[in-house]
């Protein structure tokens, strides 16, 4: 019998996804600083994992704490840190291709 990976649920419930998933690529910022720092962070690796969410993982990874980030997913989460501060042309625009 083959065991097939389970993939780590979302850490936030459907209807914040859902509301991240309607905002503009603007109010992504604002939106998800509503959300509590390591839950931010944990959603940030959980984007991360997803090709169709890469963009809006950085994004969200742009508004956590290095910390919260390495706590939420060890090597990758540091990773994301630094790749969330890098200068990025065209990140609004990536932002709202994952978005539609």
């Amino acid at each position: 019998m083959q065991s097939q990976r389970q993939e780590d649920p979302c850490p936030v419930p459907d209807s914040v996804l859902g509301d991240i998933f309607r905002t503009s690529p603007h109010g992504l910022r604002e939106l998800v600083r509503t959300i509590p720092p390591f839950t931010r962070a944990l959603l940030a690796v959980y984007c991360r994992g997803h090709a169709h969410l890469h963009s809006i993982g950085l994004t969200i990874a742009s508004t956590c704490d290095k910390e919260d980030l390495i706590n939420a997913g060890g090597d990758a989460g540091a990773q994301l840190y630094e790749q969330a501060r890098q200068p990025r042309r065209d990140l609004l625009k990536l932002v709202a291709q994952d978005l539609i």
